[in-house]
């Protein structure tokens, strides 16, 4: 009896250990950053050195701040018990959703790890490159309505926003050594270089250069046939503009290309284009769908951005 008793016994005490054995080791191997972690909220795009949170030690005496791990590297900095933004092109919510910092605090006796989830919070990205009078008008923008931008804003929205492609033409062909020369307007025009818009893109950004002021009822079109027929409008008539180069973006850009695009532009002025001898543009009398003539040995200096991805509202 006494046999059984201690057999009994004896398997409940293996028991007790093993399920402290599996605990023990349930609790070493608990790194998902997503547990126990202090949660900071912070919109996309911020600027490099904003502060992100103040660090609170339990430690006492003089403390050393150190980043353990981070996510994304150089994402974030220390500035001495203050962590701030590093790389702000690390918060991008269509990259990163999250972003996960460890950071180490030290008196010289103790050390202290503090984790952090930084939680981006997504916004609009075009409106996120804007600012002042460009924002507002963006803003106060419908959907469909092309917003007239600065060339730096332009540039900002094709370097920084995410897969993002350019189509018609290429930068090298926009500002080669070639002076840039007039094209009657009152056509339809599209390059034929081969310069043309992926699948599945939305088209949000527009730049040309208009050789003349006032140009008021011009229409940016595109064709996922060819680079000769039905082009067709996108959004509304662009705002009035002045002559050399105009920036554009189209406010909510809802429709993906479903094959490959071609980008075009109806100019009721003059236009700018520049001599390519391996390039030529297609033309059609009107605002027009179909793109009849050609000129050989000419680039337009027009140009478009897409990307795979939906940034904004």
């Amino acid at each position: 009896m006494k046999t059984q008793q201690f057999i009994y016994q004896l398997c409940f005490y293996l028991c007790i250990a093993l399920l402290a054995s599996c605990s023990s080791e349930d609790d070493s191997n608990s790194n998902d950053p997503s547990v126990n972690v202090i949660t900071i909220n912070i919109d996309e795009y911020p600027s490099s050195g904003d502060l992100i949170t103040t660090i609170n030690s339990s430690l006492e005496g003089s403390l050393n701040y150190s980043i353990a791990f981070e996510t994304a590297s150089q994402a974030a900095i220390l500035n001495e018990n203050e962590l701030r933004v590093g790389d702000w092109l690390a918060f991008d919510y269509e990259t990163n959703e999250n972003l996960f910092v460890t950071v180490e605090v030290s008196n010289g006796e103790s050390i202290e790890t503090i984790e952090y989830k930084i939680a981006i919070q997504d916004v609009d990205d075009i409106w996120a490159f804007l600012s002042g009078n460009t924002r507002t008008a963006y803003e106060d923008a419908s959907p469909g309505d092309w917003v007239l931008i600065s060339e730096s804003q332009y540039n900002d929205l094709a370097n920084y926003l995410a897969e993002t492609t350019k189509s018609g033409a290429s930068d090298n062909q926009l500002f080669s050594n070639n002076s840039v020369q007039q094209v009657s307007g009152g056509r339809t025009f599209a390059n034929a270089n081969g310069n043309s818009m992926p699948i599945d893109q939305y088209f949000f950004a527009f730049k040309y250069y208009s050789w003349s002021s006032n140009a008021a009822s011009n229409r940016v079109k595109l064709s996922e046939t060819s680079a000769e027929s039905s082009f067709s409008s996108v959004g509304e008539i662009l705002p009035q503009h002045d002559d050399g180069y105009n920036h554009f973006v189209l406010k909510g850009a809802n429709t993906k290309t479903t094959s490959e695009a071609y980008l075009g532009l109806y100019a009721s002025l003059k236009i700018g284009a520049k001599n390519d001898n391996s390039n030529s543009y297609n033309y059609g009398g009107g605002n027009t769908a179909t793109l009849d003539d050609t000129v050989l040995g000419k680039v337009l200096l027009h140009q478009g951005l897409s990307t795979t991805l939906k940034q904004w509202d």
